[in-house]
């Protein structure tokens, strides 16, 4: 059927179910939000069905005006498509319908802040901080673009909260790329009246002056205290009262946070939302230095035995607070990270959790859990791993865990770094075994740590794995050295106690992997095991139990029939093979 016929008859249908169909693909199905100038409706896929955002543009007849719409749309676009970070909606789709516009862009499924205002009142400090301290992370990285990204609408109502507790920047419309903005400041003279009073900062909406990352700062802050006291800035007439004057039981130190990052002049607010996060975190300090020195001044009137007493019931209740507070932070990431859907949203959990607790395995863990979803250990992940592990090696290394961590990054590495299309793309057999190498490479240190532990429960797994590592990354070397004699009969057994243990695992990727390594091991060097003592009908039953790894192993995915297809005509190759190698040594003694 042509694609205009397949088009008109899935309008069709889609107006036979009710719902209007959008481009020929996209189903509107129910509406979940309104604002000035647009509708936003939960659109459902009907090429890859899956749900999207569609935000529909009313119609403007005057073409000027329209042109500017459009432009704009456009505009946030071109921009948002160069934008990577878990808290930034994708847009993937623009589309005129018979003069109406269509964004299509990613479901957020949860609640803007503004909505959790309205129902629930003020909200509590502690959730307060944790939606900052997010959104400072996100703000920071567009500031970071080259060219910079000022979001210049920070309000309660363009913060999407998740049920797993991420939160998510959503309207683009007025954001802007800062080009140039240190020599030109008049340039970004297109801020003006551009923005939320109340939220935006004075220079966004007061002539002849710029914005840059301060002005975000400024919102983010005024955000803040809106959801802190429930009362916009706006609606004060003159200057918005401190924080606690409002609400009394809020800490003082969010009160400064909150003052500092609205103060009317940019130069006197935080100068990144880095500084603010890092000040939004240590609120409490020095609330805790002021105790600490009104309680030095009050030692001087009381005896010595009755101060220490203080002290020490002092020293153990903060102690015990600080406690309460890590375990909370860390439980909250950690069961954030359990419950995320996307992979990005959960490492970036599980990296907060390890930032609380450095020396603990269970966020790195949890990473590696996440990672090994795909079957893809990429090399960015990689890269991610790395920068969240390495800076704390000392203290997981601690850990009596450390082992049970290291055996599953070995695993991940062993089986999945790197794997990817352009590995399997030509069949020959030299591309895969060169790929496998640098994977074992890779997993061998890790591999050697968990092997190290003798209480470990899958010890001689690791010990298999450690060894096969240790021949594969050597045996070149002492092949050229000459010195290699020896080492292929200690080898041969890795192998068989490898296959043994990779029989009763399900993980099909596994299973391909241990009998393509195996059989290619025999296949190359059945002479070398044959010196070492290891007798053909070893060989060859060897060669029989990895061919029924892959043939009992499911091929679900065409990288899977590859690995099958190989492993299986190497297996019925080894016959021959091992044939000609012994008959090599019966004609030598002869």
């Amino acid at each position: 059927m042509p694609a205009g016929q397949e088009s008109q008859r899935a309008e069709e249908e889609s107006a036979a179910d009710g719902h209007r169909l959008v481009g020929g693909r996209y189903q509107l199905l129910t509406k979940i939000g309104e604002g000035g100038m647009s509708v936003v409706y939960l659109a459902l896929d009907k090429v890859l069905n899956k749900e999207w955002a569609a935000k529909e543009i009313r119609h403007v007849d005057d073409p000027v005006q329209r042109e500017l719409v459009v432009k704009g749309i456009v505009t946030e676009a071109n921009m948002i498509k160069r934008f990577d970070h878990p808290a930034i909606p994708r847009i993937v789709d623009i589309i005129d319908d018979a003069g109406t516009l269509y964004v299509i862009l990613d479901y957020v499924e949860g609640r803007t802040l503004a909505e959790i205002l309205e129902k629930g009142g003020p909200q509590a400090e502690d959730a307060v901080a944790n939606w900052a301290i997010q959104l400072c992370d996100v703000l920071q990285y567009l500031h970071r673009l080259d060219p910079p990204v000022i979001y210049r609408d920070m309000k309660p109502s363009n913060v999407m909260l998740k049920s797993n507790g991420l939160v998510e920047l959503i309207d683009f419309g007025i954001s802007g790329e800062l080009a140039g903005a240190d020599e030109h400041p008049g340039e970004q003279d297109d801020a003006v009246r551009l923005g939320t009073r109340g939220f935006a900062p004075p220079e966004q909406y007061e002539g002849g002056r710029g914005t840059d990352s301060r002005s975000d700062v400024y919102a983010l802050g005024a955000t803040m205290y809106c959801l802190l006291t429930g009362k916009s800035p706006g609606d004060y007439a003159d200057a918005t009262p401190p924080l606690r004057q409002v609400r009394p039981e809020l800490s003082e130190g969010m009160e400064k946070v909150v003052a500092k990052a609205m103060q009317a002049d940019p130069d006197d607010r935080y100068p990144d939302c880095a500084e603010m996060a890092y000040a939004i975190e240590h609120r409490g300090e020095r609330e805790r230095q002021e105790r600490a020195k009104m309680l030095r001044i009050w030692r001087g009137f009381i005896g010595l035995a009755a101060a220490s007493l203080v002290s020490l019931v002092l020293g153990v209740s903060a102690t015990i607070g600080r406690i309460v507070v890590t375990d909370g932070d860390y439980n909250h990431w950690m069961q954030v990270g359990e419950q995320s859907a996307s992979v990005s949203e959960a490492t970036a959990a599980y990296r907060r959790a390890a930032q609380v607790k450095p020396g603990e395995v269970g966020p790195y863990l949890g990473m590696v859990s996440r990672y090994q979803e795909d079957q893809t250990f990429s090399r960015v992940e990689e890269e991610e791993f790395r920068s969240t592990i390495l800076p704390n090696l000392e203290q997981v290394s601690s850990s009596g865990r450390y082992a049970e961590l290291a055996f599953a990054v070995g695993k991940l590495y062993w089986y999945e770094y790197g794997v990817d299309a352009a590995e399997v793309a030509e069949p020959g057999r030299k591309t895969q075994i060169a790929g496998r190498s640098a994977r074992i490479r890779a997993a061998a240190q890790w591999m050697d740590a968990a092997a190290r532990d003798q209480s470990f429960a899958e010890h001689d797994a690791a010990q298999v794995y450690s060894s096969i590592a240790s021949f594969n990354t050597g045996i070149v070397p002492s092949i050229n050295e000459g010195s290699d004699l020896g080492s292929y009969a200690p080898y041969f057994q890795t192998l068989r106690d490898l296959v043994s243990f990779v029989s009763d695992e399900s993980n099909d990727v596994m299973r391909l992997d241990v009998a393509n390594l195996t059989l290619d091991a025999l296949s190359t060097y059945p002479r070398k095991f044959r010196a070492d003592g290891v007798s053909k009908q070893d060989i060859l039953d060897l060669a029989h139990d990895a061919a029924t790894l892959a043939r009992e192993s499911g091929s679900t995915t065409s990288l899977l029939d590859h690995e099958r297809a190989r492993a299986l005509g190497t297996a019925d190759e080894m016959g021959p093979i091992v044939e000609d190698a012994f008959i090599d040594a019966r004609t030598v003694r002869q």
